[in-house]
């Protein structure tokens, strides 16, 4: 799928794509897995990653020998809130010159995540990005989350665009599936400090310093 050459609009992830979050999220996660006693593997710690972990987390636990459900394992987890209110956020080296450059073509720009809107909205004030995007889709404003193409047809819909004349840009399996599934060009960035698989994009990059798209 070739890459839009009259793009209208470029839809954003959040974690991990316009900030560092995602280790803060395992930060969290490790807590409660020593409360558990035990020890998960690189590989799945990060099968969390961009997830809800209705599925992931039982799967994670059952390989360590215990049955423990999603509620169970956010009943003893310290809230999201504090990555995107008090933990220390950082932008991902390129996107603030991305997004004006876009914008300043005349390209509307779209965020799209699966986390909710207040926790959004606070990190983009903290991170001086509320001005940086046209419309947000959040986790808390759609009824099925990534996999499923809803985020995208709902962020791609707001902005009154075709979805063959825009790009999603993201940098996990979950939100690559979301975003084809909905009929967009996938730019899957892998420069991440939490590396997925993002084979199934149409393109790949590894920084957003000096990108043009």
């Amino acid at each position: 799928m070739p890459r839009p050459a009259n793009m209208q609009a470029v839809l954003f992830d959040f974690d991990g794509v316009c900030a560092d979050t995602e280790p803060l999220g395992l930060q969290l996660d490790s807590e409660v897995y020593a409360y558990y006693g035990i020890e998960p593997t690189d590989e799945e710690r990060h099968a969390l990653v961009g997830t809800t972990g209705e599925e992931t987390i039982p799967w994670l636990f059952r390989r360590h020998g215990m049955e423990v459900t999603a509620r169970e394992f956010w009943s003893h987890r310290r809230p999201n809130d504090l990555i995107y209110r008090e933990m220390p956020l950082q932008l991902i080296p390129g996107i603030p010159d991305l997004l004006r450059g876009l914008r300043a073509r005349g390209v509307r720009t779209a965020l799209v995540s699966t986390t909710d809107s207040a926790c959004i909205n606070f990190a983009l004030n903290r991170l001086g990005l509320q001005a940086m995007f046209d419309i947000r889709i959040c986790g808390d404003m759609v009824a099925h989350h990534k996999p499923d193409a809803e985020p995208y047809l709902a962020g791609v819909a707001a902005l009154g665009a075709d979805p063959s004349r825009c790009v999603a840009v993201e940098d996990s399996p979950t939100g690559i599936a979301a975003a084809k599934a909905a009929g967009l060009y996938t730019l899957g960035y892998a420069g991440y400090s939490i590396h997925q698989d993002t084979s199934a994009a149409d393109e790949t990059v590894a920084t957003f310093v000096g990108l043009e798209l």
